[in-house]
């Protein structure tokens, strides 16, 4: 009986893990949207619904602690639990970079900017990443969790090579210097998205294997 419980109670978790995960990704793309459009409505959307991602982490955290509390779940049990607290933790802050850059993008208009279409390819990286881990949340899957963690490094080679251009173009066009300064941020932001992925992969191998590793 206990199991069965426990099987009910995780299937509702998961779920909603899943339904934030999907919140969020909506919540980045929307907010490179708003970025590449110079869309205020859009980055409204985006701030507003920031909402419903918290309350769904809350949500998920309480019936994690609840379920931990009341049934004293061992093993593997025990591990999806806590790894479903931590990855909720994760897409809550992985929204907030959304909200950041949405929050941007009503300050600036980055419409004549230069190096605009490779931040957007690198949201698209950072996207794809976050997509892909919840499948391989979803599937339990340690060795795609992995292989996605791997591609955080690419993630940080780009931060670098476009924080240099944006540099350089600082220096050849002094009068433009706040909003390269701003898209600094947006660039940042966007490498912090790929380190919380890893984050997750982090968990999604311990709920799987029982192993604690790092990809850092």
């Amino acid at each position: 009986m206990l199991a069965i419980y426990l099987s009910k109670e995780e299937s509702l978790i998961r779920k909603n893990i899943l339904k934030m995960g999907h919140e969020t990704c909506q919540a980045i793309e929307k907010a490179m949207s708003c970025y590449q459009s110079a869309n205020p409505v859009l980055a409204d959307e985006v701030i507003k619904n920031d909402k419903v991602i918290n309350e769904l982490e809350a949500r998920v955290e309480q019936d994690c602690i609840q379920v931990i509390a009341r049934q004293q779940p061992v093993a593997h049990d025990l591990r999806e639990l806590l790894a479903d607290m931590s990855i909720a933790k994760e897409l809550e802050r992985i929204a907030d970079y959304a909200v950041s850059i949405a929050k941007i993008v009503k300050k600036r208009n980055f419409t004549h900017l230069e190096l605009k279409s490779d931040i957007l390819d690198m949201s698209k990286k950072c996207i794809f990443m976050l997509n892909e881990i919840l499948i391989d949340y979803a599937e339990q899957d340690a060795k795609k969790a992995n292989d996605i963690a791997l591609l955080d490094d690419e993630i940080d080679d780009i931060e670098h090579l476009l924080n240099d251009r944006i540099f350089n173009l600082m220096q050849a066009k002094p009068t433009k210097s706040i909003n390269y300064t701003y898209q600094l941020w947006i660039i940042h932001q966007l490498e912090r998205v790929g380190d919380r992925v890893t984050n997750i992969a982090e968990s999604v191998v311990f709920l799987s294997t029982g192993k604690v590793v790092n990809f850092d």
